[in-house]
């Protein structure tokens, strides 16, 4: 079983565009024989079951790389292009890869490396190659694909692994309720090296339908690009949405090529929800949830219940089992608190290298989420919160325990707890609440602790607001009240406005 083989079993002699936008148009005709002159040549050049890292935008290189990668029998390592040098170094360690793919832009951050690095000039060289294109070499569906790099709570990159059988079981799900078609084309937004911006190319790839490329800085550009180019799908996270609903005149155009939205990573609030279906009644609007450990996706509330259960995550998709579990491992009551559980084939293999990571989430055959939920009457789950404080912000999960580790490397820093909360465009905001010595000037402090952050840490991790506190709330186990402490800086950020 080979993914990509399945990707284009229908689609590969098909003269129509597979891929649009910025970078020019390329058929599916086109791409395939692209994809299998570089898959050929990179099993030739290098053999197979080797680590690949992949570090590119949105862009052709990307997806020729990234399923020429799969495609040899390799295994594809995503990587975050904002990836700081500190968590890139880590991730190398951890991957030890064989190679890396990399797009000229972020080649300075592999100078010097000893393994094999293919730029865009390397790609191409391989591409035209005088070598026989031969068949993909013979994989078995538990082999690993791809790996893609998600924080943990402690702050560690963990590398889930992800096989073919993963990619081919949750690329199906995704179509049996999307019920794509080879007329669909998406607006690809969302970064590839992301779960759910993958997604979007393989089940694209799968039924012959087109991907644009948006290589714009400005998100608003993705109205025009709509319209433009014909899209009838449009795929972002909560901020994606409130961004383009607060900042630009989304909610005034009628986009009518436009079949469908679809939302993931994280929780929009319910607001925004009820504008979409206010302001678009004749698109279908999917409200989805999901996981890096479960390919992609895991649940969807159908577009006919979004306003009778505004707020819910639906059921499992086809092929996938959702519970929500209490401490004593069974089924919670409707209103009762428990942690969202999962099994399917959809699952991850595991953590690469990492026994301890992987059999704290994948229990007695469960993918344990780490996501606290409730039911109602009918079945439909409702995420209450996060049982590991793990803040989502624009997208990204982001662990607290890397931002407080740079924080408190300040000498006038006695104690600091980072945390998240609720914000209007980027769901959550991150806020360090710190406490200093008697003596220090703590605007300099502020100033110093922030230029810090920015030299340490990519931009969507530095802190937007540092609160000096006099002591933190702790519960009766000594530990900090997480949730005191949040209303206390909400109060105190409504004070201040």
């Amino acid at each position: 079983m080979n993914f990509v083989t399945y990707l284009f079993e229908k689609s590969r002699y098909l003269e129509k565009s597979f891929i649009e936008g910025d970078h020019g148009t390329v058929s599916y005709a086109e791409f395939v024989r692209d994809l299998e002159h570089l898959s050929s040549g990179i099993s030739h050049r290098y053999g197979s079951r080797k680590k690949f890292l992949l570090m590119a935008d949105n862009t052709p290189f990307f997806i020729l790389s990234y399923f020429a990668i799969m495609d040899s029998g390799n295994i594809a390592v995503l990587v975050d292009t904002k990836t700081g040098n500190t968590d890139l170094q880590q991730i190398l360690a951890t991957s030890s890869p064989f190679g890396a793919c990399v797009q000229d832009a972020y080649s300075k951050n592999f100078e010097g490396s000893a393994f094999h690095i293919l730029d865009e000039t390397g790609i191409h060289e391989i591409q035209h190659e005088p070598c026989l294109v031969s068949p993909p070499p013979d994989l078995n569906a538990d082999d690993i694909a791809v790996i893609i790099f998600t924080s943990g709570s402690t702050g560690t990159k963990k590398g889930v692994m992800l096989t073919h059988k993963n990619l081919v079981t949750n690329t199906q799900s995704i179509l049996d309720y999307l019920k794509l078609t080879e007329s669909d084309r998406i607006g690809a937004l969302l970064p590839f090296f992301y779960c759910y911006g993958a997604s979007l190319l393989h089940t694209h790839a799968r039924v012959g339908g087109s991907i644009v490329l948006n290589q714009q800085p400005f998100l608003g550009s993705v109205i025009g690009d709509i319209d433009k180019y014909q899209c009838t799908g449009f795929a972002g996270v909560p901020s994606t949405y409130q961004i383009l609903i607060n900042k630009t005149p989304f909610l005034q155009e009628k986009f009518p090529t436009l079949r469908y939205f679809t939302q993931a990573g994280g929780q929009l609030p319910n607001k925004y929800i009820q504008m979409l279906s206010e302001h678009f009644p004749d698109k279908q609007v999917f409200i989805m949830y999901g996981a890096t450990e479960a390919t992609a996706r895991l649940s969807y509330l159908p577009p006919e219940f979004l306003t009778t259960k505004m707020g819910s995550i639906g059921k499992g998709i086809p092929g996938v089992t959702l519970a929500v579990l209490n401490e004593q491992g069974l089924p919670v009551k409707p209103s009762e608190i428990g942690e969202i559980t999962a099994q399917g084939d959809n699952i991850m293999k595991g953590y690469y290298h990492d026994p301890e990571g992987t059999a704290a989430v994948l229990k007695n055959g469960w993918l344990y989420t780490g996501d606290l939920a409730t039911v109602d009457d009918d079945g439909f789950i409702y995420v209450v919160g996060r049982s590991k404080n793990v803040i989502k912000s624009g997208g990204f999960r982001i662990s607290p325990h890397e931002i407080e580790k740079e924080i408190l490397s300040f000498e006038k820093v006695k104690g600091c707890v980072v945390l998240g909360i609720p914000h209007e465009i980027m769901g959550e905001a991150i806020v360090a609440g710190i406490l200093v010595s008697d003596t220090v000037d703590v605007h300099d402090l502020r100033r110093e602790i922030l230029t810090h952050c920015y030299q340490r840490l990519p931009s969507y991790k530095v802190p937007k607001k540092i609160i000096i506190l006099d002591e933190f709330p702790l519960n009766s186990s000594n530990k900090v009240d997480l949730i005191r402490l949040k209303e206390i800086i909400l109060i105190s950020e409504k004070s201040e406005t």
